[in-house]
């Protein structure tokens, strides 16, 4: 959990004294934002490690439970034929895999409960950088605002060539900043496809369970 708290840190630091100390307070926002993001995709990163590790003992216990059932049955079967050293030998199979089902079972259940953690954790995050980019949109356009309004200033009180000149670039500097603006929001609503990767993994553990089901369901004798 050491990414998640130290972007917990970053995300809490002020804003607003940070720009009071800087020379360039839109390139330091523009430093901190990456910074933040950066730590995010690490979070990212460990907690999708996390879910497929949850998610891969879960279906390895799923795994050995249904083999300790299946053997289960094939002693049944031996025995009903008379079979005692194949009934041995299908128990002696079922008591290994019943023994490896236990042991997965504290580690699943920890695991478990980490990936809850792990979800509750990042989801907390991504809020957190979410909010820090919309206050970033914001102290940038009212800073470039202020930056506007004073050249149209400077422009108004100067001859009146200077001043059309000074318009022309006024202009020119303002569609850039819609543009840069633009640029922003499109990069801030992009999305990383943590979720599709998760719903794919949920999906890859729902065909492996009806896999198990179908080779139960082929093992069953036939009435």
């Amino acid at each position: 959990m050491n990414v998640f708290s130290r972007l917990s840190e970053i995300v809490s630091v002020n804003v607003h004294a940070l720009l009071d100390r800087a020379e360039n307070p839109e390139r330091m926002l523009a430093h901190l934002l990456r910074t933040m993001e950066e730590n995010l995709a690490s979070a990212r990163q460990n907690a999708a490690l996390a879910i497929a590790a949850e998610r891969s003992l879960g279906r390895e216990l799923e795994q050995n439970q249904a083999l300790a059932e299946h053997w289960q049955e094939q002693a049944r079967k031996a025995l009903a034929q008379g079979r005692d050293d194949l009934a041995r030998r299908a128990l002696a199979h079922k008591l290994d895999y019943q023994g490896l089902a236990a042991a997965l079972e504290s580690q699943h259940a920890a695991a478990l409960k980490l990936s809850v953690e792990v979800k509750g954790s990042l989801r907390a995050l991504q809020n957190r950088v979410a909010e820090a980019r919309r206050r970033q949109f914001m102290l940038v356009a009212r800073q470039r605002a202020a930056q506007v309004r004073l050249e149209v200033e400077r422009a108004l009180s100067g001859p009146a060539s200077v001043s059309f000149t000074r318009f022309a670039q006024l202009e020119r500097r303002l569609m850039e900043n819609e543009d840069r603006i633009a640029a922003q929001v499109e990069a801030l609503r992009l999305d990383d496809g943590l979720e599709d990767e998760l719903e794919k993994m949920e999906r890859d553990r729902l065909i492996e369970q009806e896999l198990v089901r179908l080779r139960e369901e082929e093992d069953k004798p036939q009435v």
